[in-house]
């Protein structure tokens, strides 16, 4: 499999990590998903679509373990990409990996999962 054409990305409060394993996308985030966050994780969702076809990934995996806060655009960024994997008759699943301690980030993923339940999916790490 071909390396990630994606960097990290690490600003004063946020940071994105991209890994490429076997075929799966891992992506940690770390930081404040605020509004300064929601314009490069929007951008960066976008070229993770691009990697998902042209690697042929089956699972994109956000850990978001480290995210002490995160917005509604930040959530907006993640419905974007799900809608552009459905659109795009991508079958990638779409796994979040949140921390058991921290229950705002399922909370505030769970709508996602509802919205697309066959390939979205929470996770305590």
């Amino acid at each position: 499999m071909s390396s990630l054409r994606v960097d990290p990305v690490v600003t004063e409060s946020f940071g994105i990590e991209p890994a490429l394993r076997d075929d799966t996308l891992s992506v940690k985030l770390t930081g404040r998903g605020d509004m300064a966050a929601a314009a490069p994780l929007s951008s960066y969702v976008k070229a993770l679509q691009g990697e998902v076809t042209r690697l042929s990934v089956s699972t994109i995996e956000f850990d978001v373990r480290g995210l002490c806060f995160m917005s509604s655009s930040c959530i907006k960024a993640f419905i974007s990409l799900i809608c552009g994997l459905v659109g795009h008759g991508l079958r990638c699943r779409v796994r979040f990996v949140t921390d058991p301690q921290l229950t705002w980030q399922r909370r505030s993923l769970r709508p996602l999962d509802r919205m697309c339940p066959e390939l979205v999916s929470i996770a305590d790490a």
